[in-house]
């Protein structure tokens, strides 16, 4: 049984078609690095399989339709958008301990447990440090940690993560992409994550999906088939340029 599996996959925004016939299987808790051009439907996909866009064809959760309601969806899949800003103070470790605000019942408290659960994964990722900081006052590399630590809480088997080293200096994103292979390895997960970071994939194990060719499908990851498709990505673009 796969973990993920899509058959003919259509989903797009109102008249806009952005994916179409897309069909591809993963097999194993696995690192999937999903790739491709500005608009070609890669954050499309995440929110389709989060609920947020319809779609025809098939999806499969570990063998099973993917749910309806947004409750039973984030049991399966945590998520973690491009963009996702906090404008109001709140320590880092209340922000931390909301990924297990699918497991409380409406009106529930967070518990002392609970807490407990958020400080040691803040010490897992090596933050413990940021547990009573203001999470605005943190660098954009900080507070992508403590976004991390929160999903990592939520302790679904499918992780969907939309671009999270963008704007993130190279230390930061070293860091992050371990985290991501860490998890994989150690914690059995399945990571899909959108970057246009291909040379960090470079060290990675797992498979590419780039949504830009014409009949996406998963390649394991090696020096090789990083470079062959980001030299397609660059000829693309470039030939995009030029007409």
């Amino acid at each position: 049984m796969s973990v993920l599996e899509i058959k003919e996959l259509v989903a797009g925004y109102d008249e806009r078609v952005l994916l179409r016939n897309l069909s591809f299987f993963v097999p194993e808790p696995a690192f999937v690095a999903i790739i491709g051009h500005n608009g070609s439907g890669k954050s499309t996909l995440l929110k389709t399989l989060t609920g947020q866009v319809p779609y025809q064809g098939q999806i499969l959760v570990q063998g099973k339709p993917l749910a309806k309601r947004a409750g039973a969806i984030a049991r399966s899949l945590s998520y973690l958008p491009q963009k996702n800003q906090v404008s109001f103070p709140i320590k880092v470790r209340e922000l931390v301990v909301m990924g297990l605000f699918r497991q409380k019942r409406l009106l529930d408290h967070y518990t002392s447990a609970d807490y407990g659960r958020a400080e040691a994964m803040l010490d897992r990722l090596h933050i413990s440090h940021l547990s009573q900081r203001t999470f605005t006052d943190l660098s954009g590399g900080e507070q992508q940690l403590v976004w991390l630590a929160q999903l990592m809480l939520q302790d679904a088997p499918i992780a969907l993560l939309d671009e999270p080293t963008q704007q993130l200096d190279v230390y930061h994103k070293k860091r992050v992409f371990d985290l991501m292979d860490a998890w994989v390895r150690e914690e059995q997960k399945t990571v899909l994550c959108i970057t246009h970071d291909l040379l960090n994939l470079l060290p990675m194990e797992g498979y590419l999906l780039n949504i830009s060719q014409p009949s996406p499908t998963l390649e394991k990851i090696s020096p090789e088939t990083v470079l062959a498709q980001q030299r397609f990505l660059e000829e693309k673009a470039t030939s995009a340029v030029q007409r």
